[in-house]
């Protein structure tokens, strides 16, 4: 009777404890990179003209517009932002050879300068 109460209190532990376990999720497998054999070149015949003369873009905390688009932006993000307005500003494709310059106060960005030089890209058979 007592090996029989035993080996039922065994079996109900191994019950609770393999049916209370959590299901852990994960993500897996191969990326489709792996799978997809993909041409990562262009079909076109282009090149990269940068302009001789370089840009300066700023964004500065002083004014009402430079409030709203740095309000709570990291660094990162900050010098992603000022790089991405300078190129649809200048109506370029890139900003070649990017500096970048900026003013903190603790970690609220105040004020991100990117210079650099505009590029676009032209077709080489014209």
């Amino acid at each position: 009777m007592k090996k029989t109460i035993q080996l039922i209190a065994l079996a109900a532990i191994a019950l609770v404890a393999t049916s209370s376990c959590k299901t852990s999720l994960t993500a897996g497998g191969t990326s489709a990179a792996e799978i997809i054999d993909s041409y990562t070149g262009s079909i076109n015949d282009v090149n990269l003209e940068i302009a001789s003369e370089p840009i300066t873009y700023n964004i500065d905390i002083s004014t009402t517009e430079g409030q709203l688009k740095l309000k709570n932006l990291s660094l990162t993000q900050a010098k992603s932002l000022a790089l991405r307005e300078a190129v649809m500003t200048n109506r370029c494709a890139k900003i070649v050879n990017p500096q970048y310059t900026h003013l903190m106060k603790g970690k609220q960005v105040l004020r991100i300068t990117v210079y650099g030089f505009p590029a676009v890209y032209k077709n080489a058979k014209e």
